[in-house]
């Protein structure tokens, strides 16, 4: 009898997943169709996490020196601010170069785990950035711990330090645990599909911020895909 329900209970779990996976993948069609590029690129030789890692490691720097320069290298190998490719997991997304905060801010969180510090993503609801004053939206960043002093970590800009950052949480600051930050990822997903789907039906443009430019990074190149 347990093991009829475990069954069930598996089976139940593996529909869900397929039917949240099919229906985030036609949320997301009409935004896939917009992006001008899906190939993995190449900042200063730095590809995926693995590659951050070695060079973090060479860069000789440690404790905060070394968290900025982390921070720094992340930012600039996300060329694209893109909520069109909501599918990807962080550390995809960082081999591709294109992603939004949630991405791109907990492949930061990754390279720093990696790195050996001690970390917590987080998210607010609402936060206001110093260069858009006029745009607030939900955002996810990293605090990173050493000998007991904590600060802001955020790979949005790449003129962000740790400690030093573009924008200022103006509600409550949650800790991003693994349900909260799926809760938003689909929430983000949900919204962007809706404009997406809005803006192809009503043959109009889709918001802009949807997919900017990031500012140009050294050495950028595309890389084949691996078969």
């Amino acid at each position: 009898m347990l093991g009829t329900i475990h069954w069930r209970t598996a089976r139940g779990v593996a529909a869900l997943s397929l039917l949240m996976a099919g229906g985030a993948a036609l949320a997301m069609l009409p935004g896939a169709r917009r992006l001008p590029r899906y190939e993995r690129t190449a900042v200063d030789g730095v590809v995926d996490l693995d590659d951050a890692v070695r060079a973090c490691r060479l860069s000789g720097l440690d404790g905060w020196a070394l968290v900025t320069f982390a921070q720094q290298l992340t930012a600039r190998k996300f060329t694209l601010y893109s909520a069109l490719n909501l599918w990807d997991s962080p550390a995809r997304a960082f081999c591709y170069g294109m992603g939004y905060c949630t991405q791109y801010n907990l492949a930061l969180k990754q390279l720093l785990d990696r790195l050996g510090f001690q970390t917590q993503a987080v998210f607010a609801l609402r936060a206001r950035f110093l260069d858009k004053e006029s745009w607030q939206m939900g955002h996810t960043w990293v605090r990173v711990t050493i000998a007991g002093e904590t600060r802001d970590v955020c790979a949005g800009r790449v003129s962000n330090e740790a400690g030093k950052l573009n924008f200022v949480p103006v509600s409550r600051v949650f800790n991003g645990g693994a349900i909260t930050l799926f809760l938003t990822h689909v929430g983000m997903i949900a919204f962007c599909g809706f404009l997406g789907w809005k803006a192809l039906l009503t043959q109009t443009l889709p918001p802009a911020w949807m997919l900017e430019e990031r500012g140009l990074a050294a050495d950028r190149g595309s890389v084949p895909e691996e078969i």
